[in-house]
């Protein structure tokens, strides 16, 4: 598992089996003892992949959370201007920006383990009075190497090229943001990548499945819920966690002529409920076996149906768990004899397939439009997209393209 999947895995499992003994997760993590009584396996796999231990593991993943405040989360910042700025900064992000509450667990995270060590290697955690004149900039750009010199030797997280990246990219954003609104004069953050060596492009390393073996795990699925499973995550682009929770209060699967959506069946997560994608997901493939999955588990289950497309009786949640999605996926790639780089697959693989499926789309409709875009004298089809097409139209026209790539996979 990667940290994402660990991360899942501790709210979906562990929190379950915590509430069970009467812990709050809402309000504390396990002891080490619990966790290691029951989970001993999942404390050696987050040392030896991340050496994390348990204790880092939740600062690193914000759990508990902080009561819908960050001030607890930077308490040990002695700078006032600097805590402020920091928790300010969180507060717009959630509130102005609507960004996923995850979002903010990862960049309160990240500015945390940047503060506590900003503060180690400078004897202070003052962060943003030298920023006010460019005047001695140099000498804050230094005090802020030095912290990346020290947190990649400390943090074994930050073993790659992309993770060095993210890590900077994460604590750009603050400074960028002071920036921005006049609270700074410069970002010291500014070239870094260049001093340390990262400015190359990075081997990001996303593995993706391709189209004949998500045909051939579509195929080897023998259950409803199995074949549900592969669609949603290869061919709407869900995440496993969205897939098992996927609930018919969220389906249109007949639109209105006039939905603004347009004619297509399509998933509607609500604002803010997804973390960095659209609120609404068009179904282009396997409306029909979805329909199928509807009509069965009401007859089987009648009134006592909670209404989830994968339930589970056993589940608090009402549905099954992440970590129970995956063991199926990897049992059918088992079965299918599917592997990605000698490895089997796991369903953000499936996912990946679908969005690089869409970038090609996205690509071939501005291809489409390229002579267009001659005749009028513009300088890019982007032109004539934005500026001569509807919103609805675009919309069409790549849904077109994503639906040629889609269909052939999800069927006999």
């Amino acid at each position: 598992m990667d940290l994402e999947d660990c991360e899942a895995f501790y709210h979906e499992e562990i929190t379950r089996e915590m509430q069970a003994d009467g812990l709050d997760p809402d309000h504390e993590t396990p002891t080490y003892a619990w966790l290691s009584d029951r989970y001993r396996g999942f404390i050696a796999h987050l040392s030896r992949t991340f050496d994390l231990s348990p204790g880092d593991f939740y600062d690193e993943i914000g759990v508990p959370p902080h009561d819908g405040t960050e001030e607890s989360a930077f308490a040990f910042v002695d700078d006032q201007d600097t805590r402020q700025a920091l928790e300010s900064y969180l507060h717009e992000l959630r509130d102005r920006q609507g960004r996923a509450e995850s979002t903010i667990a990862t960049r309160r995270s990240v500015l945390r383990r940047y503060v506590e060590t900003y503060q180690q290697v400078n004897d202070t955690d003052d962060l943003l009075s030298s920023l006010q004149s460019e005047q001695g900039s140099s000498e804050k750009k230094t005090r802020v190497a030095d912290t990346f010199d020290v947190l990649r030797r400390l943090d074994e997280t930050l073993n790659t090229h992309a993770s060095r990246l993210k890590y900077v990219q994460e604590v750009r954003q603050f400074y960028q943001h002071r920036v921005d609104f006049g609270k700074a004069d410069y970002d010291p953050t500014t070239r870094l990548e260049r001093r340390f060596g990262w400015d190359s492009t990075p081997d990001w390393d996303n593995p993706a499945l391709k189209a004949d073996q998500i045909q051939s795990l579509y195929q080897t699925a023998e259950t409803p819920a199995d074949r549900l499973l592969v669609s949603g995550v290869c061919g709407w682009g869900l995440r496993p966690s969205e897939v098992c929770a996927l609930h018919t209060r969220q389906l249109t699967l007949t639109p209105d002529e006039d939905d603004p959506e347009g004619p297509d069946p399509y998933i509607d997560f609500g604002e803010n409920e997804r973390k960095n994608g659209p609120g609404t997901v068009a179904l282009l493939v396997g409306v029909e076996e979805l329909e199928s999955r509807i009509n069965t588990l009401d007859d089987e289950h009648s009134d006592e149906w909670n209404g989830y497309l994968l339930p589970s009786s056993s589940s608090k949640s009402g549905h099954i768990s992440t970590e129970t999605a995956r063991r199926h996926f990897r049992k059918l790639a088992e079965e299918a004899g599917v592997t990605v780089d000698g490895s089997t697959p796991t369903p953000k693989m499936g996912r990946r397939y679908w969005y690089t499926a869409y970038g090609a789309a996205v690509k071939r409709v501005g291809e489409r439009f390229e002579d267009i875009a001659e005749e009028q004298g513009s300088k890019s089809a982007d032109v004539v997209l934005d500026n001569y097409l509807s919103k609805p139209e675009r919309r069409r026209h790549r849904r077109d393209e994503m639906r040629d790539d889609l269909v052939g996979l999800f069927g006999s």
